[in-house]
Order: C-alpha cells, then sequence, then structure tokens
C-alpha cells in the first residue's frame, strides 16, 4: 500500500503591493515607453512672456537655450529579438591597450524552454567613445545539453577570468555542473 501525501498549496506571496503603488508602476512604465519631448495633449497656446532683462540691460538668454539638453539617440527595441531572456554586463578584462567588460546573453528558444544558449561578448570600454563588441562567442560546451533543464550562471573571479557554469539536469534525474573560463577577447577555456 502507498502512502498518499496531500500537496501543500503554494505559499502566499510575500509581497502584496498597494493600489498606489500599482499605479505608480504603470505610470513609470508609460513614462519609459514615451520618446522624449512626446506629449500626451496640446496645451493651448500661452501668450509670450516678456524677455527676461540682465544688470546690463540686454535680454538674457531664453532659458530654454540655457537648458536645452542634446537629443538622446532612438532606442530601436524592436530589433531586439523576444527570445533573449537576459543580458548582464559582469566583470573586466583587458588585452594589451584595449579593456572592457564581459556581457553576458541567455537565448531561450522560443516556446521550449529547454533550449537555452549562452553567449559571452567582450565589450570594449574607452572613456570618450561608443562601447565596442570586440568578440562574441556561443559557449558550445552548454549545446550538448539542448533539451535538458539548464541554469546558467557565472561569476567574475579576477580581471580576464570569467567562470561561466551551467547546472543540468540529466535525463536520468542525475545533475551535472560545467564549467568554462572566458578570459581575453575570444578566448574560451575548455569545459571543465
Amino acid at each position: 500500500m502507498m502512502n498518499s501525501h496531500k500537496p501543500m498549496p503554494p505559499a502566499p506571496p510575500a509581497f502584496r503591493a498597494r493600489p498606489g503603488q500599482l499605479f505608480g508602476a504603470a505610470a513609470l512604465a508609460l513614462a519609459l515607453a514615451l520618446p522624449a519631448g512626446v506629449t500626451m495633449a496640446d496645451p493651448a497656446p500661452a501668450a509670450p512672456a516678456a524677455e527676461p532683462v540682465t544688470a546690463a540691460g540686454a535680454p538674457a538668454a531664453p532659458a530654454a537655450e540655457v537648458a536645452a539638453k542634446p537629443a538622446l539617440p532612438e532606442l530601436k527595441l524592436e530589433a531586439l529579438s523576444a527570445e533573449v531572456y537576459s543580458v548582464t554586463l559582469v566583470g573586466r578584462w583587458s588585452d594589451k591597450r584595449e579593456n572592457g567588460v564581459y556581457r553576458m546573453i541567455v537565448v531561450k528558444g522560443g516556446s521550449d524552454e529547454l533550449m537555452t544558449r549562452v553567449v559571452v561578448q567582450w565589450i570594449r570600454v574607452k572613456a570618450g567613445e561608443k562601447p565596442v563588441v570586440v568578440a562574441s562567442r556561443e559557449i558550445e560546451a552548454f549545446n550538448q545539453y539542448i533539451g535538458m533543464a539548464m541554469v546558467p550562471t557565472w561569476r567574475d573571479l579576477s580581471p580576464n577570468r570569467l567562470q561561466v557554469m551551467a547546472d543540468v539536469r540529466l535525463p536520468d534525474g542525475q545533475r551535472k555542473r560545467v564549467r568554462v573560463l572566458a578570459a581575453t577577447p575570444g578566448e574560451l577555456s575548455d569545459p571543465v
């Protein structure tokens, strides 16, 4: 005779948002979704204001010119694949006269949650310049476990040493941890 166990109900959430917090989150999401400079409604035109005058009697520069900020470039978020699950900057690398950070990209394969792929990129960071992708490598050591439950993680060990790991649940129920070390641009160690 088998013992039967009643499943326990799920634990209640540790945090419940109050209605005001939900509105705040919705307002923030709306503010982030609208491009800069777009207004929701066009107010009625106001009467022109008198120009401010400096102590010397000359007109001062209009406030709009003084407070003008450079326009931000348009973000092309629609170009980002919906299969990208997470993007993280972590650690530091240096090679000769270049240096930068690692960018970890986790991609889930469409509707199949067991199709996890991991890419490491080396991003050059230089003061006064846009960041540049120096190298990109998919961690192929993880690809032999496609179709199995896999959780990728990473840990910055030191400059030029980023440990990338995947905890994999094998079909027989056993667990396996696969480790790869990312070093200088384009360089990955053999899996451990």
